[in-house]
């Protein structure tokens, strides 16, 4: 329980840890005289050493070590300065300290609330290393935004498709929102894809788990995963997507090498895949394996300027395998037209629009 504290007890406090510069447990006599004269010196301090505490777990950021450089500088001058007569010299050492804790204090708040944006164009991949050592891998066309706190890593996927790598920390969560839900975890890696009206959520490694946006951020419990992780079939896994859906908590958990697939229009599947072909972006390169060509050109469509555009719900229903290069659209189009009964027409502005090809008009086409 708090209680009041003399304002002037927590003036002298401040001034001395102005002076005493970042030393965590001075020693020096006078300050430990100071110390000992008086319990409230002891309760006034405690209350000043926190605050700096909270300041040292921030102290490789540059907006720190400017605050603590500048107040430490400018307390140190005001104490010293022979220009200052002796009467004044006090009020002014405690005026600078004030200055250098409120600044501090403006840029711990500042620290709890900023956002940082990461952002990718077409083509572009990003790697950036987060202040906890966690990685985070960004898509072409792709945007994150993060926010750390004290007890807490919350992350936004807004579009595209990333991979984060996480640094351990059990007791601040790592949290990624996308399409109103959250994938938490601890220290894993796991892939999160943002593919039109589906979100998709493959576990590279460790465990994560998947709840709804709206539901408490708590971290992965091995306990509360269910049993025979690594051995259930697909249908297996699908069981078990549908019956973490109905419990109390929406929980999914995931093992490596599954993909959760969610979108509004069908119940939740956790599928087995293969890690190389969902982390082939990675290496410039994207990976097909039976899927609809409408799925295939939104993915596609990442890497370039000019966009590939269906023209008819027959074609995008038309199934795909193969490996393409990012960003080679003309060699897309080119084995699309070849392969599938499509036509490829380019417009004016350079994209290109599909549409089906019947039967009898690939005889006439010769085909």
């Amino acid at each position: 329980m708090t209680h009041w504290i003399d304002p002037q007890l927590l003036e002298e406090a401040a001034a001395w840890r102005a002076r005493l510069g970042g030393t965590p447990h001075p020693q020096c006599g006078e300050f430990a005289s100071w110390l000992a004269r008086d319990p409230h010196h002891r309760e006034a301090w405690q209350a000043v050493q926190e605050p700096w505490d909270v300041l040292g777990q921030h102290a490789a950021a540059p907006g720190v070590i400017e605050l603590r450089r500048a107040a430490l500088a400018h307390a140190h001058q005001a104490f010293r300065s022979t220009l200052w007569p002796q009467r004044l010299r006090r009020p002014a050492l405690l005026a600078t300290a004030a200055v250098g804790v409120l600044a501090a204090g403006a840029f711990l708040f500042w620290q709890q609330y900023r956002t940082d944006v990461y952002q990718t164009g077409f083509g572009e991949r990003r790697v950036v290393t987060l202040a906890d050592g966690s990685q985070l891998t960004l898509d072409a066309r792709s945007e994150v935004s993060v926010r750390y706190t004290s007890d807490a890593r919350a992350l936004t996927l807004v579009r595209g498709q990333a991979q984060f790598d996480v640094a351990l920390d059990v007791a601040r969560p790592f949290a990624v929102t996308a399409e109103g839900h959250k994938v938490i975890a601890t220290g894993t890696a796991f892939d999160v894809d943002l593919l039109g009206p589906k979100l998709l959520v493959t576990l590279l490694k460790g465990h994560v788990v998947v709840l709804p946006q709206s539901a408490a951020t708590v971290p992965w419990l091995p306990h509360a995963a269910s049993t025979g992780a690594g051995s259930a079939t697909a249908a297996g896994a699908e069981s078990r997507a549908a019956s973490a859906v109905g419990d109390a908590m929406n929980r999914i958990y995931l093992d490596p090498g599954e993909q959760l697939v969610m979108s509004s229009s069908a119940a939740p599947q956790i599928n087995h895949v293969d890690i190389e072909r969902v982390t082939a972006w990675e290496r410039g390169e994207i990976v097909f394996d039976n899927e609809p060509l409408a799925s295939v050109i939104q993915r596609m469509n990442r890497y370039g300027p000019r966009h590939i555009i269906i023209g008819d719900e027959q074609t995008g229903n038309l199934r795909i395998s193969g490996v393409f290069h990012e960003g080679d659209l003309d060699g897309f189009v080119s084995t699309i037209a070849s392969y599938l009964s499509v036509r490829a027409n380019e417009r004016p502005d350079g994209d290109v629009v599909l549409t089906y090809r019947s039967a009898s008009a690939n005889g006439e086409d010769g085909s």
